[in-house]
């Protein structure tokens, strides 16, 4: 539970939200219970504990959020400055995330971003999950192979297994929005986007629209103007540039 957690900033509730998760039992027979959504799940490891605690806390966020824009996305930063990762499961974002926190970038969440009036950037820091076939691409980047928590669905890679660090600040600015695609075998390849492109893209990913003002239409479309948009496609680590992180941090470190 504390791994499960810790990279969550509390905050002061105002008011009730009608929303009660409860976990019991012990290890290898936990219990979550979703009380709001009549949800129980029996589950046998740590991994799936924490997947299942994470994505029903995501769900309720996304769900009743109506101040804030949700992003299915992940997201790192450098000096206070954020790099939006929005993607569809199976594109490629977590390992992405894995890669660039192992690389130098501080880890804002690897799921959920929340994203204010003034355009700050904070995310549910929860574990990254790797999706359980998928722990051996990122098993080069682990410092701390034991500290991985294995699950059926996805395994919870904690930050500090990776030699890396949470964001300190809830309040970093967009400085790059980066859409990945992963595919097997393929090269790199690394273009910048139109607004347009970047605007479809972008509102695909946007959880919360319903809840929204204008759907969120115009607050996305405010972000794509102040901030560059690119696809990045690849086929594996060993496909990206040696300088690539180093690249990054270069482009967003004049916002």
């Amino acid at each position: 539970m504390q791994i499960a957690l810790a990279g969550l900033r509390p905050e002061k509730v105002h008011r009730a939200q009608g929303v009660k998760l409860t976990v019991s039992g012990n290890a290898g027979e936990w219990r979550l219970k979703d009380h709001s959504s009549d949800v129980s799940r029996k589950l046998s490891t740590d991994g799936d504990l924490i997947y299942h605690l994470t994505d029903r806390i995501v769900f309720h966020i996304a769900d009743k959020a109506e101040e804030q824009h949700c992003l299915h996305a992940a997201a790192v930063a450098h000096d206070g400055v954020a790099i939006l990762i929005p993607a569809n499961s199976g594109a490629g974002k977590s390992s992405l995330t894995t890669w660039l926190v192992a690389n130098g970038f501080d880890y804002i969440t690897d799921e959920l971003i929340l994203m204010g009036q003034a355009e700050q950037i904070d995310g549910l820091g929860r574990p990254i999950q790797i999706k359980a076939n998928g722990i051996e691409a990122i098993s080069g980047l682990l410092r701390e192979p034991d500290a991985v928590l294995k699950g059926s669905l996805a395994n919870a890679v904690p930050i500090s297994s990776l030699g890396g660090s949470v964001a300190s600040s809830a309040e970093n600015k967009a400085g790059m929005i980066l859409f990945p695609q992963y595919r097997l075998g393929i090269g790199f390849s690394f273009e910048q986007l139109s607004g347009a492109e970047a605007g479809m893209m972008l509102m695909a990913n946007h959880v919360n629209a319903r809840n929204l003002e204008g759907h969120g239409f115009r607050a996305m479309m405010k972000l794509i103007r102040n901030t560059p948009c690119y696809r990045l496609e690849y086929g594996g680590f060993n496909s990206l540039p040696e300088n690539f992180a180093a690249s990054l941090k270069e482009k967003i470190s004049s916002k």
